[in-house]
């Protein structure tokens, strides 16, 4: 579905399969976020803050069940607090839906959707790219086989020598991955 032109929901697919056209399939690999991102970021959050509310509404209504004016208007102001306070929660969901990056022989393109109006690509040339770290520093990391995938390059630009991606399922294979098609334009070269 595309809302704006910075706001388009296939953008995944469509990139996908451009890079497919281009590549072919086993040379294309598309990194998302995983599902421990989620349910940390997203679902965990709005149950714990849905349990809370639904506490205080609970109190509200036995508590002052008597006065029914007052707690109605308590309860619609705790209902749009509610909606205030998981609003930014809003912007994770975003980033787990349509935050990907693209490998392929050429470039490594990462597309961040920010919010409504911006969206970010940033393609780096995987000449430039000298080492690709897996970084496990979380006790949920090692139990869900989740990482961070850090790739170091030469850069082009200011600030852009570390690429990090985080909250990726199985970074071992995905790095394999990532370094045999980093090998197929190599291999074709020379």
């Amino acid at each position: 579905m595309k809302i704006f032109s910075n706001f388009d929901t296939n953008r995944k697919q469509d990139a996908y399969n451009e890079a497919i056209k281009r590549y072919w399939k086993e040379n294309v690999l598309i990194l998302s976020k995983s599902k421990l991102f989620l349910f940390m970021k997203v679902i965990f959050p709005i149950l714990g803050w849905l349990i809370l509310f639904v506490a205080f509404e609970l109190i509200i209504y036995f508590f002052l069940n008597e006065i029914t004016t007052v707690a109605y208007i308590l309860m619609g102001i705790l209902v749009i607090l509610y909606i205030i306070i998981i609003s930014p929660t809003c912007k994770y969901f975003i980033d787990y839906k349509m935050d990907f990056s693209l490998v392929t022989p050429e470039y490594l393109t990462r597309y961040n959707q920010s919010w409504w109006f911006k969206r970010d690509i940033k393609s780096s040339d995987v000449q430039n790219i000298k080492t690709i770290t897996v970084l496990k520093n979380d006790f949920l990391y090692n139990i869900t086989n989740n990482g961070n995938l850090i790739f170091l390059s030469e850069w082009a630009r200011t600030n852009e020598g570390e690429i990090i991606l985080h909250y990726i399922k199985n970074p071992e294979e995905k790095k394999k991955e990532i370094e045999r098609i980093m090998k197929v334009l190599n291999n074709v070269l020379y």
